[in-house]
């Protein structure tokens, strides 16, 4: 089946308007979004601890250890990459051992 065409195939029709968003700025989307993780976190900590600990799990292995590595990641138990800081460029001509 071909993709919808991109625009209206009749020129008068109105072309769908872009969404409005969900926050005037975006430390105020960050702050909503902090909120929803701590409203939700804790529910997916569970979902996670029973389908990777719960002795009836039909979850395969790779599942059962996916969901042990996202609890280990929650607890801070894996420490997070941190990328290296850039090192100053050395600007081109400038040499110090005149």
């Amino acid at each position: 089946m071909p993709y919808p065409p991109k625009r209206p195939s009749n020129p008068k029709e109105p072309v769908p308007a872009a969404p409005s968003p969900s926050a005037a700025s975006a430390p105020e989307g960050m702050e909503r979004a902090r909120g929803l993780a701590r409203r939700y976190l804790p529910n997916g900590v569970l979902l996670w601890a029973g389908v990777a600990f719960a002795p009836d799990s039909e979850a395969s292995l790779w599942v059962k250890v996916q969901c042990a590595r996202l609890l280990a990641e929650v607890a801070g138990a894996i420490p997070q990459a941190v990328p290296e800081a850039p090192r100053p460029h050395e600007v081109a001509g400038d040499s110090s051992e005149d």
